[in-house]
């Protein structure tokens, strides 16, 4: 076998788990877009760990599930929508291991108190990890949101 045919077979295979990582990603939009936690239980791994813009964190799918349940429900979270198409790059750290980097603007969220957030610009990391079923799901997951100030101007 040559070098050329490895590198091809290994190109295959790296679309074929991105296809894959699309779907698991795909199924967790669908599931924020339509605020529904029951469709999260084939998103995260057993021991998942998961951290929001605002610092929460949970451990365990189970967990994880549970907060955002809560989360989906909660009319001020729900009244936020995202705008446009989320924008998604996949980097594969090994065969059974990916990094996805998203990022979608949301706009409308409101505050605990009922306040409109501004636009929020919301970028995440998710480690995602090959399951011997062939699906991929996610390990960790953390989300940030990107703020107007900054501390440092390059020059």
């Amino acid at each position: 076998m040559t070098k050329g045919t490895n590198l091809n077979r290994q190109a295959e295979s790296q679309e074929l788990a991105r296809a894959a990582i699309e779907q698991t990603l795909q199924k967790l939009r669908t599931a924020f877009r339509e605020h529904d936690a029951s469709a999260l239980s084939g998103i995260y791994v057993d021991d998942a760990d998961w951290t929001n813009a605002f610092g929460t964190t949970r451990h365990g799918r189970d967990e994880i599930i549970s907060y955002l349940r809560g989360l989906f429900a909660d009319a001020h979270f729900a009244a936020g929508r995202p705008v446009g198409a989320p924008e998604l790059a996949v980097r594969f750290v090994t065969d059974d291991v990916a990094l996805a980097k998203t990022y979608v603007e949301i706009q409308g969220q409101q505050t605990v108190a009922g306040g409109v957030l501004p636009m929020r610009r919301n970028h995440s990391l998710k480690v995602l990890s090959r399951q011997s079923d062939g699906r991929w799901l996610i390990v960790s997951e953390i989300f940030m949101d990107a703020r107007d100030d900054s501390t440092y101007v390059e020059s």
